[in-house]
Parts: structure tokens; sequence; C-alpha cells
């Protein structure tokens, strides 16, 4: 059949059951129609595509070199199998892809945000170099990255009973129970003005400059109300980090006695500078969560002394560090609460600490529940310059007569100085040794107290004072205990080595008491001498 004009007759069609073509009256062009394809279509040389959809029922192979393509393109189902044209790639406009599997990219990859968070499902490889940045909360004080290498100080999670590790100062109506269901204490106040518990722990915990310092303290507060003071965090009289709820005012608060006077830098949950988990969510609120002290809570603090450094305050929720306020003191003005030409704090050697107190009539009993708590130098903990070695014994000429009674007398026992009870200051060595041939037992004793004898400073730059000569033992809880077998072969002298916190000798922080670390010795002989001797460090 010959071929017909384009302007005497209409559009004409060949059709076969895999392809269709369509005529344009207007130019005499024959094209693809967009319509639906089944089967292959196996095209050689050049493709010039428009605006056409695909649905795929088969493969399309393009052999030609080059496939320039105005429009867009809808592939519905199917495969789509691309050969690379240059080298390197070169992508124009946007590329949407779901990919499942393994990304390889072996040189460089400029990539525009697509979903916010960014979501990358399977591996991705990387050959050159990542600039990789984590939240602030995933570093420390000092702007390191944390890692599983925390040395722990202190913690405590009262299992099975009180284990003192806190003393208490009561007034007025108000207690303290111990609940052994919960591992926590219940700390109430009555109504009346003054009515108050101050919870402290008998030590202080030491800062090392250079490492970050984390506290942990977990608790639930009364629910908010006028005249109604609570407090949980790392702080004693003078000085400190705490998080404070005074009336219905979320406050974070750094107290300060580096200037000789107290003051306290109280920052209102308004003027938080991170998150202030107020629920208006926001800038000021990017977690939208609104914080309810009366909730069981974490609260965290870590901190960069040198004297001048920052502190981070917040919570732990849902397993996430949320940083509610930083301090920053370095570089700063001064303000009418911050002196920033002298150190922020006097030290961040501090004790763990809660207060809930009246500061006026309230319309209700209130109580808080003070959980557990941890203090971590992070970075791990080592004594490299920081430790003051003193030792004290016996001299030749004057050892120490035992009881021929077989009962226990103390040798020897050190202590705190009164001017010096936040000091840390661990026992590290001791050594006894009988003079005579005997069987001997020793026992040690910490957080004791013994009666007579004379105190004697170690020095005048220590925080220790020794007795030599003590007469009894009032009270003190056993370390250890062990026996010497002395004869005129062999003299046994035992000794402690190492560095340990949980012989530290600790305070009674309220009282101003010192307790002690005490050697006792017994004998079954009669008139036995021994001589003792005890090392310690002197870490502040």
């Amino acid at each position: 059949m010959a071929e017909p004009n384009p302007a005497n007759v209409s559009p004409w069609y060949l059709r076969n059951i895999t392809q269709a073509l369509a005529l344009d009256e207007t130019t005499g062009n024959v094209y693809l129609r967009s319509s639906i394809v089944g089967g292959n279509v196996t095209i050689s040389g050049n493709v010039i595509v428009s605006n056409v959809t695909v649905d795929a029922l088969g493969n399309i192979d393009v052999s030609g070199n080059t496939m320039p393509v105005s429009g867009n393109i809808n592939i519905d189902a199917g495969n789509v199998t691309v050969f690379q044209g240059t080298d390197p790639w070169i992508v124009e406009g946007n590329v949407n892809a779901n990919v499942t599997g393994n990304v390889n990219i072996d040189n460089s990859v400029e990539v525009t945000q697509g979903t916010d968070p960014w979501m990358v499902e399977g591996n991705v490889g990387i050959t050159g170099t990542a600039q990789v940045s984590f939240s602030a909360e995933a570093t420390d004080a000092f702007g390191r990255l944390r890692v599983s290498n925390p040395y722990t100080l202190f913690d405590t999670q009262a299992r099975y009973y009180d284990h003192e590790q806190f003393s208490s100062s009561i007034n007025g109506t108000a207690d303290v129970q111990y609940d052994a269901d919960s591992s926590s204490y219940e700390i109430t106040v009555g109504q009346n003005v003054g009515d108050s518990v101050l919870r402290e722990t008998t030590r202080t915990f030491p800062y090392q400059p250079g490492k970050s310092l984390l506290v942990l303290s977990s608790f639930s507060m009364n629910q908010p109300k006028v005249n109604l003071r609570q407090r949980i965090g790392y702080f004693g009289e003078d000085n400190g980090i705490y998080f404070e709820v005074a009336g219905t005012t979320l406050n974070m608060v750094i107290r300060s006695s580096s200037t000789g006077t107290l003051v306290e830098d109280r920052i209102p949950q308004s003027q938080w500078n991170g998150d202030r988990l107020d629920g208006n969510g926001g800038v000021h609120n990017p977690s939208n969560i609104n914080l309810d002290p009366a909730l069981d809570q974490i609260f965290w603090i870590d901190i960069e002394w040198l004297g001048v450094g920052s502190v981070r305050v917040g919570f732990i929720i849902d397993g996430v560090y949320i940083t509610c306020h930083t301090f920053n003191h370095a570089n700063t003005i001064s303000t009418p609460t911050t002196d920033n030409t002298t150190t922020y704090m006097t030290t961040a050697t501090l004790p763990l600490r809660c207060e809930l107190t009246n500061t006026g009539a309230t319309t209700s009993p209130s109580l808080m529940r003070q959980i557990c708590a941890s203090v971590i130098s992070e970075g791990g903990f080592q004594l490299s310059g920081s430790g003051n070695p003193r030792a004290a014994a016996h001299t030749l000429a004057a050892p120490v007569r035992l009881p021929n009674d077989q009962s226990f007398k103390p040798v020897i026992s050190i202590r705190l100085k009164s001017t010096a009870l936040d000091a840390v200051v661990c026992p590290v060595a001791y050594s006894l040794i009988p003079k005579g041939q005997s069987i001997f037992q020793y026992r040690i004793y910490k957080k004791a107290i013994t009666s007579g004898g004379t105190w004697v400073s170690s020095a005048l730059d220590s925080s220790v004072e020794y007795n030599l000569s003590p007469t009894a033992l009032v009270s003190g809880d056993i370390a250890e205990q062990t026996f010497i077998n002395s004869s005129n072969q062999t003299s046994g002298a035992a000794s402690q080595i190492g560095f340990e916190f949980q012989y530290q000798l600790e305070r009674e922080p309220f009282t101003g008491v010192a307790y002690e670390y005490v050697i006792t010795m017994a004998t079954i002989g009669t008139n036995e001498d021994v001589y003792a001797s005890l090392e310690w460090q002197e870490i502040t």
C-alpha cells in the first residue's frame, strides 16, 4: 500500500499486539504513543523521549550512546539497569532512590538531606576522610567523646538495708525512713516553718583536673507548692551545684564561697540556655518534654572545674542526656552573682546532698524520695602528681603493750583535722610487727571513734592527725581482720598495699566529728609488745 499524503488523510495507525505508533498530522512525524507497551522493545540508535509513562511489563533495552530525556519518566514496576556513561558520573537534577543493601562510595558525593533526621538502611562504606560530629551530650565536660572507661568514685543503691553513706540533720516535725522494698529513703516534713531534713554523704569526692566529673542522682520530689524548698545535687554548705524547686519555680544553682562570701548563681527555668523542659516546644524546648519534678527523675551534672571551666546540668529522660543549662565562666563578663576574675567555686571536691525545707507554713505535709546516686571520674583516676603521701609509726623505743586477757587494744589511728573535714584521704598501707613470740589477731576499723591518747598533727601541710596511744575503741565498722603467728624463726608482718577509696576517711558533716581509721590487736601471750605503722595518700 502506498504511503498516504498526510495533508489528505486522517491519522493512520499501524497496530499489533506489542507496539503502537502514531502519526502527527501536522508534521507528518511518527512517534511512540504515550500508552501501555507490553512485551519487549529493542531500539538501536538514539531515542528522544518526552513525557512518557511506562508500565514495564517487560524490559526496555536502549542500546544507543545517549538517551536525552525531557520531561518525566515514571516507572511503576519492573527493573531499570543503568550503565555508566561518564567517569566520574554526572547527575543533574534530583535523584530519589530507595536503596536496600550496601552502598560503597569511593569518591566524593554531595548529598542533600531529604529526611530529618537522616535515615540510612544497610551499611555505608566510606573510603577517604569523613567528618563526623556528635551531640554535646555524647561528649564529656572537656569535649571528649564519652567511652566505656568511667572510674566510679562512689555509688549508693541502698539494697537490703540503710548503708549509712549519708548523714541526716532533722529539724522540727520531720523524718527519714529507709524503704527496703523500693531501695530508697522517704524524707518527710510537716507543715510548720523550719521543718527540714538535710542529708549529706559522710565523705567528699575528688575532682581531678583535666577529667570530667559526672554526677548522677535519682529522686522524686513533692509536688511544688508555696513555702516548700526542695534541693538535690553535688553540694555542701559552702560550694556546689544543685537542682532546686523553690515554691513552684524550678532553678539550676551554683553555690560559691570563692570570694570569701557565700553567693548563689540561681538560674530560673525561664532563663535556662538549653532545653527548658517546659512543654512549650520551639527553640527553647526542642524535646517538647514537660519536666514534672514530682515524677521519678535522674539529674545529671558534669563538671569542668579548673577553677574557671563550664558546668552542664540536665536530666536523663528515656535514656537520653538532655542539657538544660550550661554555666560558662572562662572569658565571661562577671555578674552580680558571679565574679569571673576568680574561681567560680572554691573546689569541685564536694559531697552529695539533698534537702527538704519549709521556708514558711505549708498547707500539707511533704515527701521527697531519695533513690540512687553515683560520682564518676570520666577517663579513669590516677594519683600522678596529685597525691601527698604521709605516714605515722611507733618508734623502736616505744612499742605498744597489749592486754594479757586477749582483749583488743587500739595500737594506731588516724583522722581528718577539724579544719580539713572535706579533704580526701585514703589509707594505702600498714605494717604490724610483734616483738615477741606468740599468736596475734588484728582488726581494722573504719568510720571509728577511739578514746584516750594524744592526737598529733602529721604536718602543717597535712589534713591528717594521728594517735599512737589510744586506749579504747568506742565504735566503728570492721573492715579487715586476720592472724599473725610470730616465732623465733619467723615474724609475720601484715600489710595492706594498694589504693582504695573504700577506706577513705569520713566525717559527720552536721556535727563536725571526724571518724577514724583504727588498727586494734590482741594476743594469747603475756606482756607482748607490737609495732605499727600507717601510710596514707592525701589527695586534696
